[in-house]
C-alpha cells in the first residue's frame, strides 16, 4: 500500500527470466489474467504498466485487460510502432475472441516544434474517435518526479504535467460514467471550469508587441500569450489559471519587463525581479 486506496505490485529482476520460464507452459498467454482474477473484485481499477516490447509479458497484459491506453511520443518512429501493436491486438481478438478497447494519447508534446504539430495531426486523422483529447505536454518536472521516485501528484501540483495527467484521468472517468468520448468542446469546457480567469494589462502606447511569460507557461511567451492593444495604448490578455502562486513578466518588443502595477515581486536567479501573482 503506497497511499490511500492505492496498492502497487512492483516487478524485480526475476521478471526478466519469466518469458523463458513460461515459454513451454500451456496457457502461457493467460497466466496474468488468472492471477488477477483472484483479486479483481477488491479493486475498482487495475492498471498494468507494460514493458516497451511486444513479447509474452505484453501479450499477458493484453489478455488480462479490457482497455489499452497507448502513449505516443511525438516522433514518426512511435507512429510506426503503434501499427505493430494494433496488429497484435487484432490477432488476439481473432484467435481468442477477447475484446480489447484501444485508445491513444499524445505525450511529450511541444507544440512549438513542427514535428509535434505534424505527429498530432497525423494521430487525429488516423485514430479519430479512438484518441483522447487530452495530450501530455513536454515537462521537465515529470522527469524530476520520476527521478525522486514520486508521482507528479506528490511532487508538484503546480506543474503542467500534473494538470495534464489530472485532465486525462478526468477524461477516462467521464467515459466510464457516460460511455461517450469527450468532444473538443467538452474538453475546452473542462479546462475552463477548473481554472480561474486573470486579466493582465500593460500600458505601452509605443510598444509594437507585448507578451506574457511566466512559470504557468514554462516562461515561453508563445503566440498564445500575445496581448492585444486598444486605441489608448493599453495591452490586455485574459489567461485561465488554476489556483496557486505564479511568477511572470511582460516581454515588450523582446525585452523582459516587470509589472510595475503589481507591488508583489521576487528576486530571480539572474539578478532581476519577477512579478508575483496569487490566484484563488
Amino acid at each position: 500500500n503506497v497511499s490511500e486506496n492505492v496498492d502497487v505490485v512492483p516487478a524485480d529482476i526475476s521478471l526478466s527470466t519469466l518469458e523463458q520460464h513460461l515459454s513451454m507452459m500451456e496457457g502461457r498467454e493467460s497466466r496474468l489474467k488468472h492471477a488477477l482474477g483472484q483479486i479483481h473484485s477488491s479493486y475498482d481499477i487495475i492498471v498494468i504498466d507494460c514493458p516497451p516490447s511486444l513479447g509474452l509479458l505484453t501479450i499477458n497484459a493484453l489478455m488480462a485487460s479490457s482497455e489499452v491506453f497507448v502513449p505516443i511520443e511525438m516522433s514518426l518512429f512511435s507512429l510506426h510502432g503503434i501499427s505493430r501493436l494494433m496488429e497484435i491486438i487484432a490477432s488476439i481478438k481473432k484467435k481468442t475472441g477477447h475484446e480489447i478497447q484501444t485508445k491513444v494519447f499524445g505525450t511529450i508534446v511541444d507544440r512549438r516544434t513542427r514535428i509535434s504539430r505534424e505527429v498530432l495531426e497525423n494521430m487525429r486523422n488516423h485514430f479519430s474517435d479512438t484518441m483522447f483529447e487530452t495530450v501530455i505536454r513536454s515537462n521537465v518536472t515529470l522527469k524530476e518526479a520520476a527521478g525522486y521516485g514520486k508521482s507528479i501528484l506528490d511532487y508538484s501540483k503546480k506543474a503542467s504535467g500534473f494538470k495534464d495527467y489530472m485532465m486525462l484521468a478526468e477524461e477516462v472517468l467521464l467515459e466510464k460514467r457516460t460511455g461517450h468520448s469527450l468532444s473538443v468542446e467538452d474538453h475546452e469546457s473542462m479546462i475552463l471550469k477548473s481554472n480561474l480567469e486573470k486579466r493582465f494589462s500593460y500600458y505601452g502606447p509605443d510598444a509594437k508587441s507585448v507578451r506574457i511569460g511566466g512559470n504557468f507557461n514554462n516562461w515561453n511567451p508563445s503566440d498564445e500569450f500575445l496581448m492585444e492593444r486598444d486605441e489608448t495604448g493599453m495591452w490586455t490578455k485574459n489567461v485561465f489559471l488554476k489556483p496557486g502562486t505564479y511568477q511572470y513578466k511582460f516581454i515588450v518588443d523582446g525585452e523582459w519587463v516587470q509589472d510595475h502595477n503589481n507591488s508583489k515581486y521576487i528576486n530571480n536567479a539572474y539578478g532581476g525581479t519577477n512579478s508575483v501573482l496569487e490566484i484563488g
